[in-house]
């Protein structure tokens, strides 16, 4: 994608640190559609309101739904979602304009959103006779399943990314005492609603680091090596939001929306878990790590 030299870049990484993300195989096309935002001077803000009314207007078009009409809209609306939400964060790198706002607007969206798309699972497994027990026991595992191996995939990113020199909106701790206003307040909410993921998330990985004979602090030099793993950031970014709203589109187009949650629950905690091992096991055993 071409950018002028009076903009910004679209990507968070530069040229030499980039690595393939496996959640946007299902948005293939969307550096043209970031392209065109752009020529049409769309804030990225539009677009992550774009985002979030795709995403709830999907939720309701789920419950509602009862033919592969309905179906395919839901899980166009729902690849909407997904499309706009990988186009916000580039836009606002390439016009300067990213603040903590939109940051929060952006995430606090997206938890809404995959919320309502569990509820709306939630409540097609009641419809086609499924107990109660059983229903709610399947929408709390797939809730939580689905922001913590998010929560993971953002914490090692966000190491990545501190180690390749370049910025974010985003902080490893949320808590910041500079925020004001209704920055300050979206902060908050962040912070009781994925604060405790992203605590939990490195309290493991702390442990992990420990147990392979690094450093518990990640900010430690011994620790490089753990968070440049490009492999493992490959590995690491199909427990992206992305992925999961893919899950959900292919549920969809079988008319099945209710095994979304259980998809979520096994596939991809096992998938999550086979990452864990990969990390550990490659670290315990002293292989080489290539960053190159």
């Amino acid at each position: 994608m071409a950018v002028s030299p009076e903009t910004g870049s679209p990507h968070k990484l530069p040229a030499e640190r980039r690595y393939f993300n496996i959640s946007v195989l299902w948005i293939f096309y969307y550096e043209r559609v970031i392209h065109a935002l752009y020529r049409l001077r769309v804030r990225h803000e539009v677009a992550t309101l774009a985002s979030i009314g795709s995403g709830l207007a999907a939720a309701y078009v789920i419950v509602r739904a009862h033919t592969m009409s309905g179906f395919l809209l839901a899980a166009l609306l729902v690849h909407a979602k997904d499309l706009f939400d990988a186009c916000d964060g580039a836009i606002a790198r390439l016009t300067g304009t990213g603040h903590r706002f939109g940051r929060f607007l952006d995430t606090i969206g997206d938890g809404v959103v995959f919320t309502a798309w569990i509820a709306a699972g939630a409540y097609r497994g009641l419809e086609a006779g499924l107990t109660l027990p059983v229903t709610l026991s399947f929408a709390v595992a797939a809730w939580l399943s689905l922001f913590l191996q998010c929560s993971y995939f953002n914490y090692h990113q966000l190491h990545y990314v501190r180690r390749s020199g370049a910025s974010l909106t985003s902080r490893l701790d949320e808590r910041a005492e500079t925020d004001s206003g209704i920055v300050a307040v979206l902060a908050r909410v962040y912070d009781l609603w994925f604060g405790w993921q992203d605590r939990m998330i490195a309290r493991h990985d702390g442990w992990q680091r420990e147990r392979s004979g690094l450093h518990e602090d990640p900010l430690h030099p011994t620790n490089d090596a753990w968070f440049d793993h490009r492999n493992l950031m490959v590995a690491n970014s199909a427990l992206c939001f992305g992925t999961h709203a893919f899950v959900l589109i292919v549920c969809l187009i079988a008319g099945s929306p209710f095994w979304f949650l259980p998809l979520v629950v096994v596939g991809m905690n096992l998938y999550w878990s086979t990452i864990i091992l990969t990390r550990a096991v490659t670290f315990r055993r002293g292989l080489t790590v290539s960053v190159a």
